[in-house]
Order: structure tokens, then sequence, then C-alpha cells
């Protein structure tokens, strides 16, 4: 009896491991991302399990109205919600697959993308502002000047805590333990070399860890960048939204525009401003993360196509040739 009962007591365990292991499958953005995606799936008339015809006309309503990539995020969230129900996928079948291409020749793949945050535009929103209170516009100018040396998603920025920056000679290396493209927690470093002035993510960093330190001795392992309430008070944690939201508030107390800049912007404006500066393709995405060239590319969008033109750079080459002939 004691064996039986062993026995079964050692199977009740790896099952509760077996669960917690698939309930650890997805981070908990998508998670949240994938129940989003089903409420408004249900909410169009749509249920689970579901039928081809109910997808594919669940994606003809929404065409012209949602991005392509937005589209294809909610067809994800529809086919994983079937195969963890183990119910027969209609995402899978040939009319929901024909009416996507459909929809994407119709209306295309273009997606809207933020636009980059010029080293002007930096240098305005980081410079020290008197009519906001000094602790509020010191974390906002070290996490803006360092979202952008870093080329950090939000994500990344919020996840930051003290252990994951050490400092040396030439400025801070920081680790990124987890990513958009690193959900497995291999994890990178990336160096933030010590800049000049009022860009020098590094010195102000550092002035705003030490104000932290000071406000809260004990908080350690609670990440750099805390939300801050009217009164002053320091929280536990800034939301990866916010990051977005503090720059366009920024952006506005400088009397600047601010349609079209999101967190993204701080990310496109580094890399940009790599390109222009003539910085390698591998050496950007060793320093940003990006698993593709193609990521790259499209945030290079403020550079006209006739600088660091390879005709011209060619044809240049060329005509040296010639005349040194």
């Amino acid at each position: 009896m004691n064996r039986q009962s062993n026995s079964q007591s050692l199977q009740n365990t790896v099952r509760a491991r077996v669960k917690n292991y698939v309930a650890n499958s997805l981070a908990p953005n998508s998670k949240a991302g994938y129940q989003s995606d089903l409420r408004h799936f249900k909410k169009s008339g749509g249920r689970i399990p579901a039928t081809p015809e109910m997808v594919a006309q669940y994606l003809a309503n929404l065409a012209g109205t949602y991005k392509v990539s937005t589209l294809r995020r909610r067809l994800a969230s529809i086919s994983h919600a079937h195969l963890a129900a183990r119910h027969q996928n209609p995402v899978r079948s040939e009319l929901v697959r024909r009416t996507l291409r459909g929809i994407m020749r119709v209306h295309g793949v273009a997606a809207k993308q933020a636009r980059p945050l010029s080293l002007e535009l930096l240098r305005a929103i980081a410079k020290p502002r008197h009519d906001v209170s000094l602790l509020r516009d010191l974390r906002d100018r070290a996490l803006l000047l360092l979202g952008f040396a870093g080329g950090f998603r939000r994500s990344e920025l919020v996840a930051l805590r003290p252990v994951d920056v050490e400092l040396t000679s030439e400025g801070a290396v920081t680790t990124i333990r987890r990513s958009k493209t690193d959900p497995h927690g291999k994890g990178r470093t990336v160096a933030i070399p010590t800049g000049r002035g009022g860009l020098c993510a590094v010195r102000t960093l550092i002035q705003w860890m030490q104000m932290l330190q000071r406000i809260d001795p004990e908080g350690a392992g609670k990440p750099i960048f805390r939300c801050i309430d009217r009164h002053g008070n320091v929280g536990s944690w800034l939301t990866a939204a916010s990051v977005g939201s503090l720059m366009r508030q920024r952006l506005s107390l400088c009397g600047l525009e601010t349609n079209g800049f999101t967190a993204h912007s701080l990310r496109a404006g580094l890399v940009t401003a790599a390109a222009t500066a003539g910085v390698p393709t591998w050496a950007i995405q060793r320093h940003t993360g990006h698993r593709a060239g193609e990521g790259i590319h499209r945030y290079v969008r403020e550079i006209t196509p006739f600088e660091h033109n390879a005709s011209r750079a060619a044809m240049s080459r060329a005509y040296s040739f010639r005349v040194g002939g």
C-alpha cells in the first residue's frame, strides 16, 4: 500500500512540475497579449473551437482597419488557444491562409513606424529642467539618455537593476538578462561609453543611482527606474508603457512636436545615428541585440538615399583609379 501511495505521490509531483513548466513556456506579456486577442475575437462573435469560415470572416472584418502584423498576432493567439485545448486548428486551413494573403496583396504590409529621436532632440529633452521636481527630472534624464545610448527596448530598460550595471574606467557595462529575442535568458552585455556634457548617459545614471540609494538604501534588488508619485514618493517599479509617455511629456515641456514618437524612438534614434556615423551593421546588431540585419534597416529612416550611397562610393573609387592611372 505504501509503495502504491508513494508511486501516486511521485506521479502527482511530476504532473505538477510539467504543469508549472507549461505555464512558464510563455512570457507574461505574451500571455496577456493572447488573452486580449481572444477577448477581441470572442467579442466579435468568435468562439473556441472556431471554424475556418469563422476565422476568415473575422480577418475580413478587420482588414483595412488593423495592420497585417496585428492580424497575424490575432491569428497566433487563436491558434495557440486551439492547440492548448487540443482542438483542430482552423488557422492552418487553406481558407484562412488565402484570406490573409489576399489582405496582404490588397492592403499591403507596411507597418507604422516610430519616428527616430535625433541627437538634437535628445540634447533638448536631456537638459535639466526647473519646472519639474529634481527627483523626477534626474530620473527622466537618466532614463532617456540610457535608453538612447543602449538602444534598449522599453522592456529591457525598465527591467535593469543596480546589479546589472558595472562601472568601469571607460563607462558602464549593462547586462540584459532577458529580452524579446532572448526569452530563455541567455543574456547579453551592452557597453555604454562615458560621453561629453549633457549627453553623457553614464554620469547621469550614476547621479540618479546615488540619489536612489539615499532615498531607498534597501532597494538594491529593485529596478533602477521607479515610478514617482505627485508627492515625490518613489515606488517599486516603472512600467514599460511609461517610457514613451515620459519621453513625450519631456518633448512637450520643451515645446516640441510629440506626434509619432514612442519608446521605440530612442532605439530607432540610436540605430539611425550610428548608421549615419558609418558604424557597420554587425556592430549595431551586437549593441542592440537584433538577430538579423533586416531589423536594423527598418530603423534607418533619416538617412537620405544619397547619403552613404553604394553607387556613389563605387564610382568615386573607380574615378580615383582612372585619375591615378
